[in-house]
């Protein structure tokens, strides 16, 4: 019975079309993805957490906060908590690149030598809409009392007003870099920052910044025992669109043991910027770690005025083994920079080469008629030991102020390890104009300087080519030896949800897609 029934069968196999079977086969895999997609509904339905409105972050900072002045703010932790506030009229992306905040779009006229910014309806935290006055106003400010990094970005450029929504640009020169530097620009309350002289923003600085245009607005701040102070900042209600967090908390501490000690205790649920060596105690279940690419690099400048022999140098380009250096000192949160860029901002460029250096065995190589001037400061210290270790570097730990003060201004310096932060939108200038600060090579060339003035001034297309090729002839021709890029890791609760940035300028611009940011809510049921 049994094998009549084999029989049978085997008969209406062999005996059924092909497109039958083939039918079958296509209904059968509906099937499956039709169970799985309901499925997921079901799950999504029931089980999933969705964004929530409400919760408080708690974040532990450990530098000090001595202004939330836009226009003074010099530190990180300043601008950190600056860009809560205030809004810029473009901003990052968090994947390399930029987009619109308080602009709603901005077209190029002129052939590049002009901009059309048009604001979207947006409003100060005391329901004022923002206009274009208070644009021109922020500008101006910039201008006349030459404020900081912005004046040299924009001191001969003009703002002209069209009506109470768009602002007319011109530029002296095209400027590849123009919308890039307008995100480190804070607009301001035109009407309100009138009423104070520059000499007066001190002393008036809470009333200054009572009225800001970004998701959070600053509420107060106190202080704690064990010289702890506490900053708090409250949703924006006329933000749009609402944030999730209600309110955020900056918590400042001494220093980081104190910071790293409150996380581990729950007294904060977020802090940036920990030492790789912290991480191992940090529970998996409580917390996540984000590790943030930031535009830098750490490498060794060879001063080209007091140490000549390049052929040394591009020997210990090929023999420094970067990955021992990521392994032994960053304990693997960092990658290699075989050149100015690190791999994964070169990948962010698309400028990679069709055949990467790599590291190769070392060379007996011996730098022992070399001083290697190093900061104080615990990874540079540890990249000097290894240095000293395998090339016999004759190592010089000096106070970093100094460094900055007296030593690099004078030059004084036969090699130094020290660490140079660029955009996201790399300009390169200050590393190779003669009489800059951070040229600290000295070192000039002039087909590296008509590439860097092509990359600001040449065709927007021409932008990535140029900077293909001015990698190239970096690492081919300055006296510089690249070395790594570390992380900058943010730790996270790990029900905080929505902060999906990769890539940042510095990493005071963590907070600019804030009100993204929230907390799943319970299931639903």
């Amino acid at each position: 019975m049994k094998r009549r029934l084999i029989i049978i069968i085997w008969k209406l196999l062999i005996q059924t079309p092909k497109v039958i079977w083939v039918l079958i086969f296509i209904g059968l895999i509906l099937s499956i993805a039709g169970f799985i997609y309901a499925g997921n509904k079901i799950y999504t339905l029931f089980f999933e957490k969705e964004p929530a409105y409400g919760g408080i972050l708690r974040e532990g900072f450990y530098q000090d906060i001595e202004t939330l002045n836009p226009f003074l703010a010099n530190k990180i932790a300043e601008k950190t908590l600056i860009n809560l506030i205030y809004d810029s009229l473009v901003r990052p992306d968090g994947k390399g690149g930029y987009e619109y905040e308080l602009a709603k779009s901005i077209i190029k006229t002129d052939k590049g030598l002009g901009y059309e910014i048009e604001l979207k309806e947006a409003y100060w935290s005391n329901g004022q809409k923002i206009t274009s006055d208070d644009v021109i106003a922020t500008f101006n400010y910039i201008k006349k009392y030459n404020l900081g990094e912005f004046y040299s970005f924009f001191k001969d450029v003009e703002f002209e007003k069209i009506d109470n929504s768009r602002i007319k640009v011109k530029l002296p020169i095209i400027d590849n870099y123009f919308i890039q530097n307008l995100s480190f620009v804070k607009i301001i309350p035109a009407k309100i920052w009138a009423r104070y002289e520059i000499s007066e923003w001190k002393t008036n600085e809470e009333k200054l910044i009572n009225v800001s245009s970004g998701p959070y607005v600053f509420s107060k701040k106190y202080s704690l025992f064990n010289n702890i102070k506490v900053y708090e900042f409250e949703r924006n209600k006329f933000y749009h669109p609402t944030p999730y967090l209600e309110k955020i908390v900056i918590y400042i501490y001494p220093d980081l043991n104190q910071a790293y000690e409150a996380l581990k205790t729950k007294q904060i649920d977020a802090l940036g910027g920990l030492r790789p060596s912290y991480f191992f105690s940090i529970s998996p279940r409580s917390y996540q770690i984000y590790n943030l690419i930031i535009p830098r690099n750490i490498a060794i400048f060879f001063n080209a005025e007091k140490f000549k022999d390049f052929k040394r140098i591009n020997q210990l380009k090929l023999a420094i083994n970067r990955k021992e250096i990521i392994e032994k000192v960053f304990e693997n949160f960092a990658e290699p920079s075989y050149g100015i860029f690190s791999n994964s901002i070169i990948e962010m460029l698309k400028i990679k080469e069709e055949k990467m250096v790599s590291d190769v065995k070392e060379e007996n190589l011996d730098f022992s008629d070399v001083t290697l001037t190093v900061p104080d400061n615990f990874f540079f210290e540890k990249i000097a030991n290894y240095l000293q270790k395998r090339f016999r570097f004759n190592i010089r730990i000096e106070d970093l102020n100094n460094i900055n003060n007296n030593i690099i201004p004078n030059k004084n310096y036969e090699a130094i390890l020290y660490g140079v932060s660029f955009n996201l939108l790399p300009d390169l200038g200050f590393l190779f104009e003669k009489n800059s600060f951070l040229n600290l090579a000295n070192f000039t060339n002039i087909e590296i300087e008509k590439l860097i003035q092509a990359l600001k001034t040449d065709r927007e297309s021409n932008f990535f080519p140029n900077l293909k090729k001015l990698n190239e002839l970096i690492n081919k021709e300055a006296p510089i030896v690249f070395l790594v890029n570390n992380y900058y890791p943010y730790i996270l609760p790990k029900e905080l949800k929505g902060f999906n940035s990769i890539y940042l300028n510095n990493p005071s611009e963590r907070f600019v897609k804030i009100e993204e940011w929230y907390i799943k809510e319970k299931t639903k049921w």
